[in-house]
């Protein structure tokens, strides 16, 4: 029904525009057209202030804090005892542990690809590069959707994540990829060389992915940012800023270390923010409300995955 009286108010405009310009051809002169332009101008005036005046730029702010546990002696994330009383710390956890040990096979040997974080801004420096490449793989996760099944500590466990409909969604090149995580030291192994080059990275047409380094300034946190860039229409970015450092053995409650290594390791504590704009130039545009729900929707994810 509602696309019958669309058709039919299409066609009424059409006859009606085909007669008024019939009539104005037959009777083309100077004393005709002077009003016909005025009319002209004065509708394409009123049209662009109309829509102007709806527009309106937009702006999303999330945050969420977490935390990252290194062994100061080996350098990187320990390897977290399961813990059947506190799933999500352990699970969380031991995300950082495949990524946070970068290595590539020379000469048929495992070499590493990073050096050893020595100093406390070191280590602050490592974990909020490994938190930044984290994040874009949750991103990349949440949007292909995910399935797991299994038994953990004796009971059957599953979970079913489904990937955020949107209208514009393509593959993200390749080689544009590679460039934008080549300045992250965690990129650079053959585990996750393989994982690209077997995965699709799936975001909105025209989004520029970078990936941002800050140095400490005067007066200035080191900052990690993540970006995603739609020209004329969104900036969203998720910064990763570090808030304090714990002493040796002082572990996030729930985590779980053989004695050797707690005794070994300290917690690495961080803000992540979402700062998301929305361009008032494209506001009234159909795809930006859903520009707006994936902002959300993304954050979500992150709050879930890496929330404290």
């Amino acid at each position: 029904m509602g696309t019958a009286i669309y058709g039919t108010a299409i066609v009424g405009i059409f006859l009606l525009f085909a007669a008024t310009a019939a009539l104005v051809v037959l009777n083309m002169s100077a004393k005709t057209m002077t009003p016909v332009v005025s009319i002209f101008l004065v509708g394409i005036a009123t049209t662009l202030a109309t829509i102007l005046l709806q527009l309106k730029a937009s702006r999303i702010d999330s945050a969420l804090s977490t935390s990252v546990v290194l062994d100061t002696k080996v350098g990187a994330p320990p390897l977290i005892i399961p813990d059947p009383a506190a799933p999500k710390i352990t699970s969380r956890l031991s995300e950082y542990i495949g990524i946070g040990h970068p290595t590539v096979t020379t000469n048929g040997k495992a070499v590493s690809t990073i050096k050893t974080p020595l100093t406390e801004g070191e280590r602050f420096s490592f974990s909020g590069e490994l938190l930044q490449y984290r994040i874009l793989r949750i991103i990349d996760q949440a949007q292909r959707g995910s399935w797991r099944g299994g038994m953990t500590f004796g009971a059957s466990t599953s979970t079913v994540s489904l990937p955020m409909r949107m209208s514009s969604v393509k593959p993200y090149p390749k080689d544009e990829l590679y460039k934008a995580i080549a300045n992250n030291r965690f990129s650079n192994s053959d585990m996750e060389r393989f994982h690209w080059d077997h995965t699709q990275l799936l975001l909105p047409r025209g989004t520029v992915l970078s990936l941002i380094h800050d140095a400490p300034s005067f007066g200035g946190a080191e900052r990690y940012t993540l970006r995603l860039r739609r020209p004329l229409f969104y900036q969203i970015d998720f910064v990763v800023e570090p808030f304090l450092s714990t002493g040796p053995g002082v572990l996030p409650e729930g985590v779980v270390l053989s004695p050797e290594s707690a005794a070994q390791c300290q917690t690495y504590q961080f803000k992540v923010t979402m700062e998301a704009t929305f361009e008032k130039i494209t506001s009234g545009n159909y795809e930006t409300q859903e520009y707006k729900d994936w902002a959300g929707w993304l954050f979500s994810n992150l709050q879930e995955s890496l929330g404290n």
